[in-house]
């Protein structure tokens, strides 16, 4: 019972590792797009845009 208990331990913080990291990666990716963006002015035209209709 103790060695099932530490496996499941043991994948239980890998699982919870990895999530973070997907997280931390979406974040990341989505901060670096919007200034990308911003430098490119494609946020100004999509509001633009959006604003005509």
């Amino acid at each position: 019972m103790s060695a099932f208990l530490s496996c499941f331990a043991s994948y239980l913080i890998k699982m919870i590792i990895l999530v973070a990291l997907g997280l931390c990666g979406g974040f990341i990716g989505i901060k670096l797009r919007q200034s990308s963006d911003r430098k490119k002015g494609v946020s100004e035209q999509v509001t633009e845009a959006s604003s005509e209709e």
